[in-house]
């Protein structure tokens, strides 16, 4: 397995990944999805989309959004979504991907990572647990922070 951080110049593999993947998206909105448009999403250093590849398919992956705050010069991340394809569920690659956003934050100083799910989501939750992350659970999402030295 290969994982890949997507940059300009990977529109082709971004659009194979979404179509593939983002399978509860309807297929006319992905098939409209234009290469500038990813292009420029690409482009933002901000924007991290890491895909997971098996034989150059695209087998997972993980978007989240790098985001500055008001209140100190230290930045955090959304964790904003993870996608695994069926086949390969339960085989490392979920993990793996959370391993490396884990790793960007460890190297660039993001002071705490977040991500969200809803509670009856037992398998994203077990997920987020077993990487690491360390729930709150009030309201009615269930949310994990990841917090340095992010191993």
């Amino acid at each position: 397995m290969q994982v890949k951080r997507l940059g300009i110049g990977d529109e082709i593999l971004a659009q194979q990944a979404i179509n593939r993947l983002k399978t509860e998206t309807p297929l006319d909105i992905r098939d409209k999805l234009a290469r500038e448009y990813l292009r420029q999403f690409l482009k933002n250093d901000r924007n991290y989309l890491l895909i997971a590849t098996i034989y150059r398919e695209p087998v997972g992956f993980v978007l989240a959004y790098r985001l500055m705050r008001v209140d100190r010069e230290q930045d955090m991340m959304l964790f904003y979504e993870i996608v695994v394809d069926k086949k390969y569920r339960h085989q490392g690659v979920g993990r793996e991907l959370i391993r490396r956003l884990k790793q960007i934050c460890r190297e660039n100083k993001i002071m705490k990572m977040w991500v969200s799910t809803d509670k009856s989501n037992a398998a994203a939750a077990e997920l987020y647990r077993s990487t690491g992350g360390v729930e709150n659970t009030d309201g009615a999402e269930v949310s994990f922070t990841y917090l340095p030295p992010y191993e």
